[in-house]
Order: C-alpha cells, then sequence, then structure tokens
C-alpha cells in the first residue's frame, strides 16, 4: 500500500500558487508604491551639514597625581558618553542661546512646517489632520512651557553624531529643511559642546573640593567627638586601675578556682562518711565495720582491752562460777570497757559530722569568693571592650580627616595642570543638494517591498489553508485514486431540487452526470464485479449521505437491482431525504425485534431502500453480529449491488466494522472543508483494519475558483447538534 507522504513543492506550483494569488499581490504592492509615491512628493527637501571633531583621550597631568574622580574616567564607554553628552539638552540649550533661534524666523517657522513625508501622506489617504495641523496645535499646548527647552527639543531633533570608524574623529550632522541654517547649527552645536565640556571639566573639579572640603570640617568635628568622649571615658572609669587589675584578676581568679575544686572534693569525701555514720544509733558493734571509726587509736585500744577482758571471763569461767568475786570484777571490768567504747565511738561519729558541716560552709564560702571574682572579671573586660571601641573609632576618624585633608590638596593642583583634549577639525559648510527625499529610490523600494510583502501574504494564505482544493491534493496527499469530482451546486443549478435527490429528479444536470461519471469510475475500480460498495467520510457534513443516495440512483439507471441501506444507526438521514418512514428498519432486523429486513421500494424503478430503524443502544455490535453478516449475504444474493450509507469514521467504530464486511469502500472528502489531517486520520483507520478502499470523491468543488478560505477543524461529537453562534 502506498505511504502517505507530502511531496516537496515544484517551481511551477510556486507559480501556480502566486498566479491563484495574484489579485492579493497586486493589491497589496499597488498599495504600498501608491502611500510611498504620495509621501514622496509631498515630502519637504531635507538638508545635511557636518562638523567633524576630535575626541582625544585626555593627555597626563603635568605633575603625577592621580586623580580620584577622574580615575578610570577614559574607560571603554568614554566615547559612547561623549557621544550621549553631544546629544544633550544641556548642548542644544547652548546652542539655542548662543545663537539665538528662538528669534530666528528660519527656525521658528519653518520647523513647525517639516513634514514627515510618508507618514504624514499615509494618514492623509485616511483622512487625518496633516502634520502642519499637528504642530500647531503642540504648540499651542506649549505656550506656557519654557520656550527655550521646546528649541531645544527641536535642535536635538535633527541632530546625528556618527564616529568614524576606526579613528577618534566625530561627525556631528545636523539636518534642516534651510540649508544655511544646517551649516550654523551643525557649527554651533561643536563649539557648544566644547564650552559643555569645559564647564563640566571646571565645575565638577570645583564641586568636588566644595564636597570634600564641607566633609572634610564634618570629620574633623566627629575626630574632636572622638577624642573627647575617650578623654572622659578614661578619667570616669579609672582605665589605669583597670589595666592593673586586668593583670590581677585572672590569676586571683584561677586560684580560687583551684582552691573550690579541693573544697568540694573534701566536702564530697566527709559528706560520704557522714552518711555512713548517720543511721547508726547505739550499735557499737555496726559502727566497728566502719573504716573510719575502727582506725581511731583509742577506739583500737578499747576494743583491744574488751577482748583481753572477754578472754579472761572465758578462762575464769572454768573455774568459778558467776557469783565468784573474781567473775563479777572481770565481768564489772568488761562492762566499764564497753561503755568507755560506746562513748568513744559517739564522740567520733560527732567528729565526723563537725568536719562535714565545716566542708560544706568552706565550699559555700569558696562559691561566693569565685561568683565575685567573675563577675568582677566581666565587668573590667566590658569596660575594656568600651575604651577599645572609643579607641578603634578615634583611630577611624583620625586616617579618614587626613585622607580627605590630602585628597583636597591633590585636586586643587590637579585642576591648575589638567589639559583639554577636544578640537574642531572642520567646520560645516553649506550643503549645496538636499539629502532626501530621494524619489525614484523610494518608489523603487517601495515596488520591490510590495511585491515581496503580497507574495508573502499570497503564500502565508496557501500555507494556512490546509484543506483540499483540487483533484491533484486527493491523489497527491492521500495517495488514493479519484473516482470523481462533485461540483459545488448553487442556487442557479437547484432546479430540481434538493441536491440529496438531484439525480433522482434532475438526470441531466452538470450533477447528474458528476455522479455518472463517479459510477463509471466505481465499476472499473476493481477487477471483480463489486456487490457491495460502502460510502463514508471522515468526520460529519462532508456529503457522504449525498454521495450514497446519487450512486445507488445511477446505478438504478443503468436497470441495476439496487439496494441503499441506511446503516448509520447513530444518526439517519436517508429516508428523510427520501419522504419515508424510519420506524422499522436494519436496527430492527439485526437485533431480532423483526424477522424481515423491510425492504421497500422507492419511486425510482430498481432501486430499494432500507432505511435505519429506531437507534439501537450497541450498533457496533449489532453491525459485526452473524445476523448482519447473513443479511449482506442474502442482499447481494436478491440484488445487483448493495450500497451503504454509514457513520463518519473518526468520531465511531462502526463504519470500520461494517466495511470488512463490503466488497469495496468510498471515502468522501469536501473540497474547501476537509483538512488534511482529518482526511489522513480517517484513511488511517481504514488502513490499519486492512479495508479494501476503492478510491475517493472530491465533494463540494468551486469549478469556478479552486479554494475557499481556511475553516476550523471539527470539534464536536458525531450525533449532537452543532451550536449556532449568534
Amino acid at each position: 500500500m502506498k505511504e502517505l507522504e507530502e511531496e516537496s513543492l515544484h517551481l511551477r506550483d510556486y507559480l501556480k500558487v502566486i498566479i491563484k494569488r495574484r489579485n492579493s499581490v497586486v493589491t497589496f504592492a499597488a498599495v504600498i508604491v501608491i502611500i510611498v509615491s504620495v509621501g514622496a512628493l509631498r515630502e519637504t527637501p531635507v538638508y545635511k551639514a557636518t562638523t567633524r571633531v576630535l575626541i582625544d583621550k585626555e593627555g597626563s597631568n603635568v605633575i603625577n597625581l592621580r586623580d580620584p574622580y577622574y580615575e578610570g574616567y577614559y574607560s571603554e564607554d568614554y566615547y559612547r558618553t561623549q557621544y550621549e553628552l553631544i546629544q544633550s539638552t544641556a548642548v542644544a540649550s547652548k546652542v539655542v542661546k548662543n545663537l539665538t533661534l528662538d528669534k530666528s524666523p528660519e527656525f521658528n517657522g519653518t520647523s513647525g512646517k517639516r513634514r514627515p513625508g510618508i507618514v504624514n501622506a499615509f494618514w492623509s489617504l485616511f483622512g487625518s489632520r496633516n502634520q502642519e495641523d499637528k504642530a500647531e496645535v503642540k504648540t499651542g499646548e506649549m505656550k506656557t512651557d519654557d520656550l527655550n527647552l521646546r528649541f531645544a527639543r527641536m535642535v536635538q531633533g535633527g541632530l546625528k553624531v556618527e564616529p568614524v570608524k576606526n579613528s577618534r574623529i566625530v561627525n556631528i550632522s545636523y539636518e534642516h529643511t534651510d540649508p544655511v541654517l544646517a551649516a550654523t547649527i551643525a557649527n554651533g552645536i561643536a563649539n557648544a559642546y566644547v564650552e559643555q565640556v569645559l564647564d563640566i571639566k571646571m565645575g565638577t573639579t570645583r564641586h568636588a573640593v566644595e564636597w570634600m572640603t564641607k566633609k572634610l570640617d564634618e570629620q574633623k568635628a566627629k575626630m574632636e567627638d572622638s577624642q573627647r568622649a575617650i578623654q572622659e571615658y578614661a578619667k570616669n572609669k579609672d582605665i589605669v586601675a583597670i589595666e592593673n587589675k586586668e593583670t590581677i584578676t585572672p590569676q586571683k581568679i584561677q586560684n580560687l578556682g583551684s582552691q573550690l575544686m579541693a573544697a568540694e572534693a573534701k566536702r564530697r569525701e566527709t559528706e560520704a562518711l557522714y552518711n555512713q555514720v548517720r543511721g547508726l544509733g547505739s550499735n557499737t558493734l555496726d559502727a566497728l565495720t566502719i573504716p573510719a571509726i575502727a582506725g581511731d587509736p583509742v577506739i583500737q585500744s578499747l576494743r583491744e582491752e574488751e577482748i583481753k577482758n572477754e578472754k579472761q571471763i572465758a578462762e575464769m569461767s572454768r573455774k568459778f562460777g558467776d557469783r565468784h568475786p573474781q567473775m563479777i570484777k572481770l565481768k564489772g571490768d568488761l562492762k566499764s570497757v564497753r561503755e568507755k567504747l560506746s562513748s568513744e565511738i559517739k564522740r567520733v561519729i560527732s567528729a565526723l559530722k563537725n568536719e562535714y558541716e565545716l566542708s560544706r560552709s568552706n565550699e559555700s564560702s569558696l562559691k561566693t569568693l569565685f561568683a565575685q571574682g567573675k563577675g568582677e572579671a566581666m565587668a573590667l573586660s566590658e569596660k575594656s571592650m568600651r575604651y577599645d571601641v572609643l579607641k578603634r573609632e578615634l583611630d577611624t576618624n583620625q586616617q579618614i580627616y587626613e585622607a580627605l585633608l590630602k585628597r583636597v590638596k591633590e585636586t586643587t593642583l590637579v585642576e591648575e595642570v589638567k589639559s583639554f583634549n577636544i578640537f574642531i577639525v572642520d567646520k560645516a559648510e553649506i550643503p549645496k543638494s538636499p539629502i532626501r527625499p530621494n524619489k525614484f529610490k523610494n518608489i523603487l523600494f517601495a515596488l520591490v517591498l510590495g511585491v515581496c510583502g503580497g507574495l508573502g501574504i499570497a503564500f502565508f494564505l496557501e500555507y494556512l489553508d490546509n484543506t483540499f482544493k483540487g483533484p491533484q491534493d486527493i491523489e497527491e496527499k492521500l495517495a488514493l485514486p479519484l473516482l470523481g469530482i462533485v461540483p459545488l451546486i448553487k442556487k442557479a443549478d437547484e432546479q430540481g431540487g434538493r441536491i440529496e435527490t438531484l439525480l433522482l429528479n434532475n438526470q441531466k444536470s452538470n450533477i447528474a452526470e458528476s455522479y455518472k461519471a463517479l459510477r463509471t469510475s466505481l465499476l472499473l475500480s476493481s477487477g471483480d464485479p463489486i456487490k457491495s460498495v460502502l460510502i463514508t467520510s471522515s468526520v460529519e457534513d462532508e456529503g457522504k449521505t449525498t454521495t450514497a443516495i446519487n450512486i445507488a440512483v445511477s446505478f438504478a439507471q443503468l436497470e441495476k437491482k439496487v439496494l441503499l441501506v441506511d446503516a448509520d444507526l447513530r444518526k439517519p438521514k436517508v429516508h428523510t431525504m427520501l419522504g419515508m418512514d424510519n420506524s422499522v428498519g436494519l436496527s430492527a432486523y439485526l437485533s431480532r425485534q423483526t424477522l424481515q429486513e423491510n425492504i421497500r421500494g422507492t419511486k425510482m424503478p430498481n432501486l430499494s431502500f432500507l432505511s435505519a430503524g429506531p437507534l439501537p443502544p450497541n450498533p457496533s455490535e449489532l453491525l459485526s453480529s452473524k445476523r448482519m453478516k447473513d443479511f449482506l449475504d442474502s442482499a447481494t444474493n436478491h440484488f445487483d449491488i448493495v450500497v451503504f450509507d454509514s457513520a463518519p469514521l473518526i468520531t465511531v467504530t462502526d463504519t470500520i466494522v461494517l466495511s470488512a464486511l463490503v466488497d469495496g469502500t468510498v471515502l468522501v472528502v469536501k473540497a474547501g472543508k476537509t483538512t488534511l489531517d482529518i482526511a489522513k486520520r480517517g484513511l488511517k483507520l481504514l488502513m490499519d483494519s486492512n479495508i479494501k478502499i476503492l478510491g475517493a470523491v472530491l465533494n463540494g468543488m468551486d469549478t469556478e475558483k479552486e479554494g475557499y478560505r481556511y475553516l476550523y477543524p471539527y470539534y464536536y461529537q458525531y450525533g449532537q447538534e452543532r451550536k449556532k453562534t449568534p
């Protein structure tokens, strides 16, 4: 199958577009030439005078001093700055003042009568007020403004600055309708520029000196205030004593810190011992388990004496009874030792408690002293920092004062030794001939511009028109055989009635002949006889129903038995065009609501018709059913040819299902309406389903004109009525 490709345009295709759009090309070119011609004839001659000026870089100063306000002045933007200065309002005002242009009738009188020529002519063609009227109105509106400023603007309007390439020469030109005044103002601008540069240089240096002198006085006052502030602060805060304390205080804080750490360790140690003995009470045996108590020398001596008495009592108890005098004496001694031991243990516990209280009190005192030392150190540091800030401020003010004093002396000296660097090389002479208008050149340019613009418009309009305009578009853009062309029917051609039944009512019209030619193409489009054919289009309103009816009529005129089937089960229209009933039909038969197809005859001999019937909820399923295939087999056996009118391709899938059953499919394309993209989409659906395509029909082509303007593509859904804009 042929691929769908857009072939590159041939030279004769371009020529064809130009011939087709020749009216647009000629009209556009004529309008441009007329406008330019009128403007060239009405434009006032303008003369141009030029003064040549040398702008050199300023030379080195006589003494080796750097000017801070001119340092970097001659950068890459220096010359551009000079060009802007030449065109400034200040220079223009000097020209007006030096040449007394406000009193010159040539300047003041002709400035309001200068016309922009082409623009003025263009507006005058449309009845707008001319440039003289506008100038007069503008002058009236500016009566309250500064006249000197208005004349300065007028000078700026005719001024041009053109630097000479690869040189330091600048051409200062002025354009005016009076050649003498043009030369006078050009020279006046050069002189005024030189004066302005001198004023700027002297004024800038003088202003800089004045400004720096003022800042010098202000800085001197700041420096003196800083000196007084630091002296008063040093006096009030006793800075000398503070410096001595700053040396002693850190060492003192360090010693207090060491003592505090030792006191904290001692307190924790005594606190631990105290916590051990605090809950013992009178139980001496438990107290002796604590090393701090058991290690006391007195307690150790009493403990040894207690053990000795207990040993003697144990030895004497073997010989004597408990009432023996010696036993009584030994027990008394043991009791006395134990009482002493208990008393000594209490003494040691009391000593441990006292030692704990003392270590805690010592720790608290050291903490207080340490906090006081830190506060004193922070206060000293704050005073020292404030003093340093005041001292730095004083040093800064002194440095700024000394720098300003140095700059004032240098700038004053630079002003006396600065050199000048602008010279007038050639003065302007009175021009002999005007620079514009060049009438021949303007008209020739307008002709070229008009032709080129017209060609551009022609090709642009052709580019926007993406519809099918002629029979060659079918074969070139869709790669399909062209089966026939149906001309656009006009009011004068509708003598036989509606176009849908034109062949049925008027067999001798030009439209009828086109459908007969289409019938012949269908008979010759395939090697095998065609028993069934489906007529479809990509979208709605391309003429598929009209084409189907007239094709069926044309075959019936050959005395063939023809069956016309309205297979558009979503939006059927054939029965309306034929004036027949649609209560029963194909949908009723396929959904088994009726046993017979309800095929009816028409007023055309040999032409039978099967309407679509009531709209079913599942048209695609009905058309792909076995009952549809059986109907088609039966119809092709009883009729010579069966013509189907179907739904559009892009909107629904019904047509693809039905196309697979018939012998061939015909695609209807409407000239001037169907776009290439839409037609390709519809054709691609058929080709992807391997449908046999007999060819295409170009419907509604205006044979007197090769196409219509660009039409918008379809955006509505098939089966829905299109909304009409008011």
